[in-house]
């Protein structure tokens, strides 16, 4: 099985000890596990309120690395996020822009994000909201930044009806809380953490909306892949969330 993987990382992260890779050594670690196109961000725009020194580190470091597609960060909080926009669709061809409401200190909620959410869908982009990078009980003592509150994504997707957006970092319990109301986000699976997760998800959650996503490298790539791998669930399903999906969602 070709996979796609919608949540790696690119970049060093300050608590822990994580390789720093180059594109051509993270293109070698995802496809040992059998990860041949991945959708990428950089670790250093989420500690930079204007992320876009770090979006251009990005861009330069998987231009040349077949398999490697840049997702860069936006931050539409600051007044100049057209600007951060605008450079990055004349950087090269991007499917897609992530945002981190919980790290650059805005609500999820917010009506300023409106103008944002129409421009990306002028410009034909998906968009993926980072919820979490860490699960809560592992962060470093003084770093205090919570998940982004399901309240939040519930009166995100209650304002934005039109817009498919996909939720990175997410837990089980909150796509639980959100499924019965929305149909109009997917789910990656790298913070869904129970015994046989793929099995019980698709009992309550659609497989055209669950993607193949293993955080690297702050979790484990092979360990994030094996939930689908190794999960009792029909082929057509593991075909959907291993890449159909995200191929679809993102045109690949």
């Amino acid at each position: 099985m070709q996979l796609i993987d919608t949540n790696v990382n690119l970049g060093p992260w300050p608590f822990t000890p994580v390789p720093d890779r180059t594109g051509p050594e993270l293109a070698a670690h995802l496809a040992a596990s059998g990860v041949r196109r991945a959708l990428v961000s950089h670790l250093g725009a989420v500690f930079q309120p204007e992320p876009m020194v770090t979006n251009r580190k990005l861009f330069a470091a998987v231009k040349k690395t077949a398999g490697l597609l840049p997702v860069p960060v936006i931050n539409p909080a600051l007044a100049n996020w057209r600007e951060q926009l605008a450079e990055c669709l004349a950087a090269g061809p991007i499917r897609a822009v992530k945002i981190f409401p919980n790290y650059h200190n805005y609500s999820l909620g917010a009506r300023k994000l409106d103008a944002f959410m129409a421009a990306i869908a002028d410009a034909g982009l998906r968009l993926i909201v980072n919820v979490r990078l860490e699960d809560e009980r592992h962060k470093y003592f003084a770093l205090r930044i919570k998940g982004v509150p399901v309240k939040q994504m519930d009166a995100f997707l209650a304002r934005n009806p039109k817009h498919h957006v996909l939720f990175s970092g997410i837990y089980k319990g909150e796509i639980d809380k959100l499924a019965p109301k929305y149909k109009n986000f997917s789910a990656e699976i790298a913070f869904c953490e129970i015994t046989n997760v793929l099995e019980v998800m698709l009992r309550t959650f659609p497989a055209r909306r669950l993607m193949l996503g293993t955080c690297t490298p702050l979790l484990s790539t092979r360990g994030n892949v094996d939930k689908l791998r190794c999960a009792h669930i029909p082929a057509g399903a593991k075909a959907l969330i291993g890449a159909d999906n995200a191929r679809r969602f993102f045109k690949l």
